[in-house]
């Protein structure tokens, strides 16, 4: 009897050590693959923490100038229009002072013309551009000054401002690959057909994208506006060392029979299902931990009774 006893204990013991090995193999699996998603994720997730400042920042440029009375916006809408209308008969002699060299700023800083545009709100920046396809939700702000870059949408100098019209092309830049926000990192997976919003002064102005092209960087000709158009164009660094640009131009569509609202676009479903991955991986990392605890808590308090029953035996 007592051997047998002993033998069943034997078992048990054997069966509760292969137990503790695979929770310890389930437990370093688990370590090892949230350390993995964590590798490949962080940089991802630095960049969703930065896009909410620029998303908040964006906004607020938007909430200010919808504070403004209709007066001094439809005053602010007039003048740019009117310099829109003088550059484009100036023929652009200049664009960007020249923002591609690497060596100026090519934020027109001289040219107060210029800089009194469509900053009534002490903010420094024209608007908000808004791409749901890809998540982006910037402010707009003069120059395409490094300062400006790094955390914002830089219209380009030397190009008409970003309020629509005949003869105007409007082109706004931004950096890609920066650690701390995304920017315009996605630009090239915009398609042709896809919309993209301009707000302005109280106002929204609805763009599709018809045409994607990559240039060398000293290409301003093909930043020129089009006779007859009504367009803005989307410009960022690609290829290898950045040594070139990608221009997405999109051409004006009215809301909402051409281009739908910013609310009713298609979304990204790329940062969707990111966001998604994340937060399942979370709920089975805590849940699995709280199962472990359960069950430690049950084999701590069942051993008393085993002890009990053997000594009852």
């Amino acid at each position: 009897m007592r051997l047998a006893v002993d033998d069943r204990r034997a078992r048990d013991n054997r069966a509760r050590l292969l137990i503790r090995r695979s929770r310890i193999y389930a437990t370093a699996a688990l370590v090892c693959l949230a350390l993995g998603l964590i590798l490949i994720g962080m940089p991802r997730i630095q960049q969703l923490i930065g896009d909410r400042a620029t998303d908040a920042q964006a906004r607020s440029v938007s909430q200010a100038a919808s504070l403004f009375p209709e007066g001094s916006r439809q005053s602010a809408i007039r003048s740019a229009v009117e310099y829109n209308q003088r550059l484009y008969e100036s023929g652009q002699p200049q664009i960007g002072e020249p923002v591609f060299d690497g060596k100026t700023k090519g934020d027109f800083e001289g040219d107060d013309e210029y800089r009194r545009q469509l900053s009534a709100n002490g903010l420094d920046a024209m608007g908000e551009l808004l791409i749901p396809k890809i998540s982006v939700d910037l402010p707009i702000m003069h120059g395409a000054g490094q300062d400006v870059l790094e955390h914002a949408a830089g219209h380009l100098a030397g190009t008409s401002l970003p309020v629509g019209g005949k003869n105007t092309r409007a082109v706004i830049t931004g950096h890609s690959n920066l650690k701390g926000a995304t920017l315009f990192t996605r630009l090239g997976e915009l398609e042709k057909g896809d919309p993209f919003y301009i707000k302005v002064m109280g106002n929204t102005l609805a763009y599709r994208v018809n045409d994607i092209r990559i240039v060398s960087p000293t290409d301003t000709k093909a930043l020129k506006i089009r006779k007859g158009r009504d367009e803005v164009t989307l410009l960022t660094c690609t290829g290898q060392g950045n040594t070139l640009r990608l221009l997405v131009t999109g051409e004006r569509n009215s809301m909402p029979d051409q281009a739908p609202l910013p609310g009713d676009a298609t979304g990204d479903v790329k940062k969707a299902a990111f966001v998604s991955g994340v937060t399942v991986t979370g709920i089975l990392a805590v849940g699995f931990s709280l199962c472990r605890s359960r069950r430690a808590v049950g084999h701590h308090i069942g051993l008393p009774q085993t002890h009990d029953s053997n000594n009852l035996r």
